[in-house]
């Protein structure tokens, strides 16, 4: 069976475009860093009842930083595999160098290894 390999670059851009649109929720792009997100606060002026909360208003701050790191991993691994994609060694488990299930790639387009080699980085 023929991995369809366009139908997989697809999917990972329009990831991609979602998950660059949620981290712009709560992030911005790092100017020093391009590659990096910086969590951006709630502004209290924009949250009147966090005004006089600084526990609430670091909570929140906390759980943003959380999403934002998820997002950015996330994103970070859909820019590799469209890198593999490009370089031509997308659907190829990196230990073995055998092809990746087409089932696992469908549960995971990012994924890197075979089922064999699912526990090994």
């Amino acid at each position: 069976m023929t991995l369809d390999i366009q139908k997989f670059k697809e999917r990972l851009e329009q990831e991609k475009k979602d998950v660059e649109s949620s981290l712009s929720e709560i992030a911005r792009i790092n100017p020093a860093n391009p590659n990096d997100w910086e969590t951006t606060p709630v502004p209290a002026e924009n949250n009147p009842e966090m005004r006089d909360e600084l526990a609430d208003f670091l909570e929140d701050l906390g759980e943003r930083e959380a999403t934002e790191t998820e997002l950015e991993q996330r994103l970070t691994s859909i820019t590799q595999a469209l890198a593999r994609i490009a370089a031509g060694t997308y659907g190829l488990c990196h230990i073995c160098h055998n092809p990746i299930e087409t089932e696992r790639l469908e549960a995971s387009p990012v994924a890197t290894t075979c089922k064999t080699h699912l526990n090994q980085k």
